[in-house]
């Protein structure tokens, strides 16, 4: 991984997405630099250079759908890039980065680029299913364009693993090893295969490696947790009003989204979970608290949440 020089401030980015900004690569024009943006969560260096043998791995796969990668890394300053190739974009999706960057409405080009090239995207995500890397699809519309010749390009790179979103003391892996593996292994060019199996190896490598990192952190995260059991009673406490079985009959009962929308009670509900789940968070992240005793508030968490529903096209939904 490199200490890059690379310094975006004056230049015009490219395009821009929630995590990062893209800019003409200004030694190489057929080339791009994509930076994180300074409020978006950062790769560990595994992480980093896993998201560069795994975007390796795809772009030998499928060639003409994925651009090639060249180089990953973070500056002495902390801002991490990757170097990709350039595709040429279609009108509508130079026009989705125009509009991105004036903050305008995308809505009518995203429905012109999904009438353009909307089957051949389908196609593609089914292809990347197929080498196993159906974890890691974000099927938002501008990450995808399409060249001169007609082939549709998935834009992104490909993040190995990251901290599972429901349980932060595992890694949740974004790739198929057995489907990527078999994938190598139908290459006809020896030497792209030999050195696909290469990648794919050191990949697992930085894995068990960002594996015995999260596990270090945890056992030092271990040592020094607080109690759990003053958490436990505040957070039963918050439960106590919103789990009587009155209660819970009365938000069941909600059936439209007008009467969501005049209840008290669905208002104040909504209002209580949010700080629920900030508090479980905290008890599983900082506290000593026992498997068993977290379950069990997850499950009253759970009850009183699909008790409150979701509204889907003004009905209220109470099966999630």
């Amino acid at each position: 991984m490199r200490l890059n020089s690379f310094e975006s401030m004056g230049i015009e980015p490219l395009g821009e997405g929630q995590e990062k900004r893209t800019f003409i690569n200004p030694e190489d024009e057929k080339r791009v630099i994509s930076e994180k943006k300074e409020d978006a969560e950062k790769d560990t260096p595994c992480q980093l250079k896993g998201r560069y043998y795994l975007t390796k791995i795809a772009h030998s796969l499928l060639p003409d759908n994925i651009p090639d990668i060249y180089q990953a890394g973070e500056s002495v300053k902390g801002k991490q890039t990757v170097d990709v190739e350039r595709i040429s974009h279609t009108s509508e999706h130079s026009l989705l980065q125009k509009k991105r960057l004036l903050g305008e409405d995308e809505e009518s080009v995203k429905e012109q680029i999904i009438d353009d090239m909307g089957k051949k995207m389908g196609e593609l995500d089914l292809e990347l299913e197929r080498i196993g890397l159906s974890f890691n699809i974000d099927e938002n519309v501008g990450n995808y364009t399409k060249d001169e010749e007609g082939n549709v390009h998935y834009l992104e790179t490909f993040k190995p693993w990251q901290v599972n979103p429901t349980n932060p003391k595992e890694l949740e892996i974004l790739f198929d090893e057995e489907e990527l593996r078999e994938a190598i292994g139908s290459i006809s060019n020896q030497v792209i295969k030999e050195r696909s199996t290469k990648y794919l190896d050191r990949l697992l490598v930085l894995l068990e490696e960002d594996k015995q990192e999260l596990q270090a952190k945890q056992e030092y995260l271990k040592a020094n947790l607080i109690e759990s059991g003053p958490h436990i009673e505040e957070l039963e406490v918050m439960f106590v009003p919103f789990m009587k079985e009155e209660f819970l009959l009365n938000l069941n009962v909600i059936q439209t989204e007008e009467e969501a929308r005049n209840s008290e009670e669905r208002s104040s509900a909504n209002e209580a979970l949010v700080h629920i789940f900030k508090k479980l968070q905290f008890l599983l992240e900082e506290t000593n608290i026992t498997d068993e005793k977290y379950n069990e508030l997850q499950e009253k968490r759970q009850t009183l949440s699909m008790a409150t529903g979701t509204i889907n096209r003004g009905i209220v939904d109470h099966s999630r």
